[in-house]
């Protein structure tokens, strides 16, 4: 059985951060150990979540313990950082993984903003950019994140894989919210090739989408299936647990519902991307 690691936002009530990629990795059948970024009530989107970032000391405090067991891990996946400090933090255990298996895929998805605007302070974004994006064997931003992190804007498809492929040649970088005519896209750019899959855009969906995107994404990669067989197997599950909370009008991701989804459901079939 893989084993995973994951470094994100602990967030009881609402489907996002680790609560949603935990569970997509363990209903792929991959064990999964949680470092909690944040101890919160409810996603902010609702109001005043309550508690706040989980303190550094007591990551690293969890963290060490964790090692003393001794366990393997295939991968780690680092999401939300509530504080500047989790970024270093994160890449030095990222980087003490690395060290007991080469092996270990490290996805970094870099949970920093928007629609024009970062939604945490710059000095974390910062932190995440210099520390742990090097780290990455896959990154997994959203569209205004690679323009970000390359000082590039893109608007189609080819540019974009453009941008992705001259910024960072060896790492597989799957983008998500990628405007195609009236729909929507999560572009996969490998050194091999770039793929797009597209699906109908929604006006609104609950928060928590990319989570647990990158999540069904790497399970599927420890799984066995190649890049641009997890790219078209994750965005389908997510797609339709995606329609099943438009279509209940959820105010979170009706995952458990919908759980099926994750390990039964017919591939959205991508496209190659010439650039």
């Amino acid at each position: 059985m893989k084993t995973v690691l994951v470094i994100s936002s602990f967030v009881a009530s609402s489907r996002v951060g680790a609560t949603v990629s935990a569970f997509c990795l363990r209903r792929l059948g991959v064990e999964t150990i949680v470092l909690p970024t944040t101890l919160m009530g409810r996603h902010p989107g609702w109001g005043a979540p309550g508690g706040g970032a989980a303190e550094t000391a007591q990551i690293e405090d969890m963290w060490q313990a964790i090692r003393k067991q001794r366990l393997h891990f295939d991968a780690v996946l680092t999401g939300y950082m509530g504080h500047v400090d989790h970024a270093a933090l994160s890449a030095r255990i990222v980087q003490e993984v690395k060290q007991d298996n080469p092996e270990a895929i490290i996805l970094v998805d870099p949970v920093m903003g928007d629609e024009g605007a970062l939604y945490i302070p710059e000095d974390r974004a910062m932190m995440v950019k210099s520390q742990l994006v090097p780290l990455a064997d896959i990154l997994t931003p959203n569209v205004w994140e690679l323009s970000y992190l390359t000082g590039k804007e893109s608007e189609t498809a080819p540019a974009i894989a453009q941008t992705a492929k001259d910024w960072s040649a060896d790492t597989d970088i799957l983008v998500t919210s990628v405007p195609v005519g009236g729909e929507i896209g999560a572009l996969l750019v490998t050194p091999e090739e770039s793929s797009l899959v597209q699906h109908k855009k929604f006006d609104k969906v609950p928060h928590g989408g990319g989570d647990a995107l990158a999540a069904t994404f790497l399970g599927h990669i420890l799984l066995g299936l190649s890049p641009r067989q997890a790219l078209e197997f994750s965005v389908a599950s997510i797609f339709e647990v995606m329609s099943a909370a438009m279509e209940l009008d959820a105010g979170e991701l009706p995952i458990v519902r919908k759980q099926e989804a994750l390990v039964q459901v017919d591939p959205l079939m991508s496209r190659k991307i010439e650039i």
